[in-house]
């Protein structure tokens, strides 16, 4: 057993580490993130989180990317928990957007150039909705961002040799995607169709999408964790608690079935995800995230052996992680270094520092002392008892994927980790 856990852990540290360069393309990564409460509608009461979950994007990404926008209005409270991310944000408007996409291009343009390969994360946080005519939109603080827009000033332009779009918003899916009738005279029908089949992900197979919803629905915030549920189970995923088979990516069948079991247990409809991930049909097996790449973060190791709900919160009480654990498996959650953490269970917490960026901090060495929470309210109770509630790993992912009939991530490469 001692000589499997010190291999364990050196199977993981050279992971981490990385590995002597090479000859091949560099990915290189850049994030912008739209995070905006104000909607455009009138009956569209201010969110409280979005800004927040827009924050949560930029302290994981900015240590993995070369620029990481932040286009939000922080308020009092997400800049009290995050003093000087304020001065480095721009407001959600257009001007800030196409300033922001303009500049993101000329330094993807120059990385194609020395022949590295640009990555775009393109992410949106907040309201969403259909107009009259059925085209999806999100809100910026002048006006609807509409599908039509998304295509032309985003997707079309891009420089990126890949974008991850992930948007968490009402109504998101038809933001990305079109359906149901064209409202338009016979004569046009054909005219408006050619238009439209130039919106449509097929023409840009270098583009996934992480969508809240898959049909006309709303998303959901939860006040316990100060976020969007879709956002934190995507922001979880991303940390790593994704990642099925060890190998330090996270690639889109991952992240998939990592909701489909964050959400499986979660009875009451009003708090029920139906999701929309596409990969990008030009490498289905694309990651969103790759932590064996160099970045600035530092490292949870979580080994065989420990086993269902636990999270992660940082000083602040920020909620940055959350995963129901199979007892096999093993992971490694990439999180933010310089500040302190708590590994919790429910009625009980482990605190443990990452001091640096490249610490591995293995949970086996923490401390763990009792803890207790209480939260109110009917969803309050569905997303604390039943969100999470169903562990994942390689059974559940294996399953899952041969529901759907796809193809799942290649099998673990590191030694066996069975205890």
């Amino acid at each position: 057993m001692r000589l499997l856990r010190c291999a364990l852990v050196m199977g993981w540290a050279t992971l981490l580490v990385g590995t002597a360069a090479s000859a091949a393309p560099e990915r290189v990564t850049y994030a912008l993130i739209i995070a905006n409460n104000i909607g455009t509608e009138p009956r569209q009461a201010p969110l409280r989180y979005a800004d927040d979950d827009g924050a949560r994007y930029y302290e994981l990404l900015s240590p993995r990317a070369k620029e990481t926008v932040l286009l939000s209005v922080l308020d009092a409270e997400t800049q009290a928990l995050r003093p000087g991310l304020a001065a480095r944000t721009a407001p959600p408007t257009r001007a800030s957007l196409q300033q922001a996409l303009g500049r993101l291009n000329a330094r993807m343009a120059e990385d194609k150039a020395r022949g590295d390969i640009p990555v775009l994360y393109f992410i949106f946080t907040g309201h969403g909705q259909r107009g009259s005519a059925g085209e999806g939109a999100v809100s910026l603080l002048d006006g609807a961002f509409t599908r039509t827009e998304l295509y032309n000033r985003v997707l079309a332009p891009s420089q990126a040799s890949f974008i991850h779009l992930i948007v968490d918003a009402c109504d998101s899916y038809f933001l990305v995607h079109s359906r149901g009738a064209l409202p338009v005279a016979p004569a046009r029908w054909e005219a408006v169709r050619e238009r439209l089949a130039m919106r449509e992900l097929a023409r840009y197979p270098h583009v996934g999408a992480v969508l809240s919803t898959s049909r006309e629905q709303e998303s959901h915030e939860w006040s316990a964790i100060r976020s969007g549920v879709f956002s934190h189970q995507v922001l979880s995923a991303l940390s790593g608690a994704a990642d099925v088979n060890a190998d330090g990516r996270v690639e889109y069948s991952e992240l998939q079935a990592f909701i489909a079991a964050a959400n499986q247990g979660v009875d009451d409809v009003r708090g029920r995800l139906e999701v929309s991930i596409q990969p990008p049909a030009l490498d289905r097996a694309a990651p969103l995230v790759d932590l064996s790449h160099r970045a600035g973060l530092g490292f949870l190791l979580l080994t065989p052996g420990l086993e269902g709900r636990v999270w992660v919160e940082d000083a602040r009480g920020i909620r940055v992680a959350e995963l129901n654990k199979e007892r096999e498996r093993s992971l490694v959650l990439g999180l933010p270094p310089g500040q302190g953490y708590f590994l919790r269970a429910p009625g009980r917490e482990a605190p443990f520092q990452l001091a640096r960026a490249g610490v591995v901090v293995d949970a086996r060495g923490l401390t763990w002392r009792e803890q207790s929470f209480a939260a109110r309210g009917a969803l309050e109770d569905t997303f604390r008892d039943k969100l999470f509630s169903v562990p994942f790993g390689p059974h559940f992912y294996e399953g899952y994927m041969a529901s759907l009939g796809e193809s799942p991530v290649a099998p673990e490469q590191q030694a066996d980790l069975t205890p």
